[in-house]
This record gives structure tokens, sequence and C-alpha cells, in this order.
């Protein structure tokens, strides 16, 4: 998962996964991470991976095992769990 999946800035074209009200302002991996995390699932990073199409940003990745859910499904978790820390 990439940051850019979540970020409320980007347009589904440039990247963005969610819906624009499940979408996070400067999101980041930390954050990616520990919701992952809250949820239980296993996640690996790799922060010094490039988003292809932002290939002169280093922004890094998450990989996370999904337990056989659909990626979208797992998505829309992360964020819920992001937006409930932010309060």
């Amino acid at each position: 998962m990439w940051p850019q999946y979540f970020e409320a800035k980007k347009t589904r074209s440039e990247g963005r996964r969610l819906p624009q009200n499940l979408a996070v302002d400067k999101i980041t991996i930390k954050e990616i991470v520990n919701a992952a995390n809250k949820l239980g699932y296993e996640n690996q990073v790799e922060p010094h991976l490039k988003y292809p199409k932002e290939w002169w940003e280093t922004s890094g990745r998450i990989l996370v095992n999904t337990k056989g859910k659909k990626k979208s499904k797992v998505l829309k978790e992360i964020a819920k769990e992001i937006r409930k820390s932010r309060g």
C-alpha cells in the first residue's frame, strides 16, 4: 500500500484509492503501519521505494498481509482507523 492511496489531496487518477470522505490529509507511513498493527495485520515497510506516478519523490510502501480479504476493504479499514486515531 502506497501513502498516495490515502491522500485526500490526490485525485483518483493521481493514485487515491479511497472515497474522498475516507481519505486523509498529509498521511505518513507511520500512521498506516500503526493502524494496520491495531487491526492485527502483519506488515512490512519498504521506506526507500518511489510511487511509479511520482518517481521523483521517495514516499515508501507498506506491504500488508490482507489475510484473504479484498485490498479495497483493507484500505477502508485502515483509513477508518487512521481517522479515528487522529480524532
